[in-house]
């Protein structure tokens, strides 16, 4: 895969050098907390925070749809790059889902519940 992105890299990659200007790490404490699956139970694994933060800047960043963000992880070596080359890419319905529950985190008393 790295092989491949070599040349986008010579051409120029915008996100690689935006990435390497923010702390994602960072943002991992503040999304942790909106997942609810860490108990006994368990639950469907969560897809990782910095993942889920840097797939919602790419959709505001280029105005994508949630399956249309989807369709695009899958085909853009430069987004999979910026994302970390993450073994799974989240689906349209977990990106929708995360985004309903980061609006809950900043307004908890949103009509979005």
């Amino acid at each position: 895969m790295n092989e491949e992105y070599e040349k986008v890299k010579r051409l120029g990659d915008r996100l690689a050098e935006v990435d390497s200007l923010i702390d994602w790490g960072a943002f991992r404490p503040i999304v942790a907390g909106m997942y609810r699956n860490k108990t006994e139970k368990g639950g469907r694994p969560n897809i990782d925070e910095v993942v889920m933060v840097k797939i919602l800047v790419l959709q505001q960043w280029y105005g994508l749809s949630d399956p249309e963000l989807e369709r695009q992880v899958a085909d853009r070596i430069s987004f999979r790059k910026f994302l970390g080359f993450p073994e799974n890419i989240p689906d349209y319905s977990t990106v929708w889902r995360f985004r309903m529950r980061r609006i809950r985190l900043i307004h908890p008393m949103s009509y979005l519940r």
